[in-house]
C-alpha cells in the first residue's frame, strides 16, 4: 500500500503544472510515518517511540530526493516512469527497514546492505540538487550538513556506540560535510562533479566513524579508505572530463 501511495505521490508531483511542493512533502511524510509504525509494530521492538523517529529519517529523505532530483533531471515522459519506479521502491525501502530491526533475522544483512545503497543514493540525489538550485554558500552548506546528520544517523544505527555517541558521531559528520560543501565551492566545478564528491565524502566519513564507534578502527583501516579516496576521485573526476 506505501509503494502505491508513494507512486502516486510522486507521479501528481512530477506531471501537475505548475508545480506543487505540497505533494511531495506529503508523500514523504506519508512514508516516514508508515515506516516508523511499522518498526513500532515488529515484535522484537524495544526501541519506544523515540527510537523509532530514527527509522523515519530514511524514507523521508529518500522520497524528497526522487522527487526533486528526478525534478531535475528528467524531461518528457520519463519522468512518469521514474516517479512510479521510486514510488515502487519505497515499498521495498519499508520491507527493509522491517527486516532490519533483529540483528539475529537471516534478512537483516542483505536488509542492512540495501538500506546502505538507499542512503547513499539518497544522499548523492540531494546533493547534486542543493548544487542545482543555486543557493547561497550558507543555505547550501546548512541543508548539506543537516542532510549529512540526519542519513548518518541511519548508519550508524547498527555500530556498538549507540545513543549519544552515534547522535554525536553524526553530528561531527553533518558539520564536517558542511565544511566540505564551503571547501568546494571555491572550485570551478560543474554541479554532478561536486555532488560526485561529496558523496564520496560522506562515505569516507561515515565508514570511518562506524569503525571508531565499533572500537575497531585501525591505521590500516584509515588508509584504505583514503585509498579508495583518491582512485573515486580520481576516476570521477577524468570520467568527467571525457564526457
Amino acid at each position: 500500500m506505501l509503494g502505491a501511495l508513494a507512486m502516486a505521490g510522486l507521479a501528481a508531483y512530477l506531471n501537475f503544472r505548475p508545480e506543487q511542493h505540497w505533494i511531495l512533502a506529503l508523500t514523504a511524510l506519508i512514508a516516514a510515518v508508515s515506516v516508523e509504525s511499522a518498526v513500532r509494530s515488529h515484535p522484537e521492538w524495544r526501541g519506544g517511540m523515540v527510537g523509532a523517529l530514527s527509522y523515519a529519517l530514511l524514507p523521508l529523505v529518500a522520497v524528497l530526493s526522487a522527487g526533486l532530483f528526478i525534478d531535475e533531471a528528467v524531461t518528457g515522459y520519463g519522468r512518469l516512469a521514474a516517479g512510479l519506479a521510486a514510488g515502487a521502491a519505497t515499498g521495498l525501502l519499508l520491507f527493509a527497514e522491517y527486516h532490519s530491526i533483529a540483528p539475529g533475522r537471516p534478512l537483516f544483512g542483505p536488509m542492512r546492505l540495501v538500506l546502505a545503497v538507499v542512503t547513499y543514493l539518497a544522499a548523492l540525489a540531494m546533493f547534486t540538487v542543493f548544487f542545482t538550485k543555486d543557493l547561497n554558500l550558507p543555505a547550501s552548506a546548512a541543508a548539506v550538513g543537516g542532510l549529512s546528520f540526519a542519513l548518518a544517523l541511519d548508519l550508524l544505527r547498527e555500530s556498538r556506540g549507540r545513543g549519544a555517541s552515534s547522535l554525536l558521531a553524526a553530528l561531527a559528520i553533518g558539520v564536517s560535510l558542511a565544511e566540505l560543501r564551503i571547501a568546494l565551492y571555491y572550485f570551478p566545478l560543474d554541479d554532478l562533479l561536486t555532488g560526485a564528491l561529496m558523496i564520496i565524502g560522506f562515505y569516507i566519513a561515515t565508514g570511518l566513524v562506524h569503525h571508531l564507534l565499533d572500537e575497531d578502527l585501525t591505521p590500516a583501516t584509515v588508509a584504505e579508505y583514503f585509498v579508495v579516496a583518491g582512485v573515486s576521485t580520481t576516476v570521477v573526476i577524468i570520467a568527467r572530463q571525457l564526457l
